[in-house]
């Protein structure tokens, strides 16, 4: 996979030894008078209010530690992951509203990828959202020679919000939900049935879990304060990066990233950055056409360039001309008549069709 970018996380850098020798501090222990305190439920369990509420003393501190942490040492990695979530967060805002997952949750990235879309880290994990292979198909996130859907930073997202509600209808509490995120669902039941037998409670914070699944709860709260309020946290100079807004068409199998910045006029880093899912730069093999990212603006001008007409508002497809195309066999591929095809094109005939790269599909 060409340009990746290779990521430990905010959490590879801080959970474990590496944030307890750096941070001074010994490892988080188990908190055990926590059978008084409310489970972390609700879409407001991430709220400043929610938090004081229920986080017992203990783990108070350790979120404090993670906050001064952030805001030394790794002041710069935190800086530039906020900087970079200016691109997805409102979107972001939208997805997990959507599918009923608390909002604060959208900060998770900066803890798995610090928002670096074509991030992989030691374990393989892959994207903004860092899926692996196997938990990424569960969730329609297909990866091949051709395309990776983990790389998508908007699919990727959808994702992960029906994986955490997921995991939240599994365990009942978004704290268990973010360590099983993190460490699997079987290590968290593993971890809960443990306290169940000795009769001991089995929140978060109760359970004997992994030392970096111990921290992730802690660091994630962490982030969220400094997010939601960076200049509190002396964060006052981030140059927020401008949301990624864009058109989208529909594009046939084969066609060439390269060939569509020609016809847009655009540099192809442009289609690349907006379609990091396709790593060969080209429209994968399929039996429908593909919705292609292009720059917000540029879809009219796009199929007026090809139409070779001023009115260029139809639902169509770009095709890539393949040497046996003829005119009657795309009419019959996509349903349409033959006339329309030569109409669009302006094609008088076949021989008209072998001589463009790409033609227009009017649906």
């Amino acid at each position: 996979m060409a340009g990746v970018a290779k990521w430990g996380g905010l959490g590879a850098v801080l959970v474990g030894l590496g944030f307890l020798a750096a941070a001074g501090s010994t490892a988080p222990a188990v908190v055990k008078d926590v059978s008084a305190l409310p489970r972390a439920s609700g879409s407001n369990a991430y709220s400043l209010t929610a938090l004081h509420r229920r986080l017992p003393p203990q783990a108070l501190d350790t979120v404090q530690r993670y906050v001064d942490f952030f805001s030394t040492k790794q002041r710069r990695r935190v800086e530039d992951g906020l900087a970079r979530s200016g691109r997805y967060l409102e979107t972001y805002r939208q997805i997990f509203r959507a599918e009923g997952v608390p909002e604060e949750l959208v900060f998770l990235p900066m803890i798995e990828s610090g928002f670096v879309e074509n991030a992989v880290s030691p374990a393989k994990a892959v994207g903004v959202w860092q899926f692996i292979s196997e938990t990424g198909k569960l969730y329609n996130l297909q990866n091949d020679d051709w395309y990776d859907r983990r790389l998508d930073p908007i699919v990727s997202a959808r994702a992960a919000a029906r994986l955490l509600r997921h995991l939240y209808n599994t365990f009942d509490d978004w704290d268990l939900a973010l360590a099983a995120y993190n460490s699997g669902a079987g290590t968290v039941k593993w971890a809960r049935r443990v306290n169940e037998k000795a009769k001991l409670p089995t929140s978060y914070w109760a359970l004997d879990l992994p030392e970096e699944t111990r921290n992730y709860v802690p660091a994630f709260i962490a982030m969220v304060l400094i997010a939601k309020n960076p200049s509190a946290f002396g964060f006052d100079e981030i140059q927020f990066h401008a949301k990624v807004v864009f058109d989208q068409i529909k594009v046939s199998p084969g066609v060439s990233l390269a060939d569509l910045a020609e016809s847009l006029g655009i540099g192809l880093d442009r289609l690349l950055d907006l379609n990091p899912e396709l790593i060969r730069g080209e429209i994968p093999p399929g039996e429908k056409p593909y919705s292609l990212r292009i720059p917000s603006g540029a879809r009219r001008p796009l199929l007026t360039r090809l139409l070779g007409v001023k009115d260029a508002g139809c639902d169509c497809v770009i095709h890539s001309v393949q040497a046996a195309d003829t005119v009657d066999a795309l009419a019959s591929q996509f349903k349409v008549r033959p006339a329309n095809i030569q109409k669009a094109n302006q094609l008088k005939d076949d021989l008209d069709l072998t001589q463009r790269r790409v033609v227009v599909i009017p649906l």
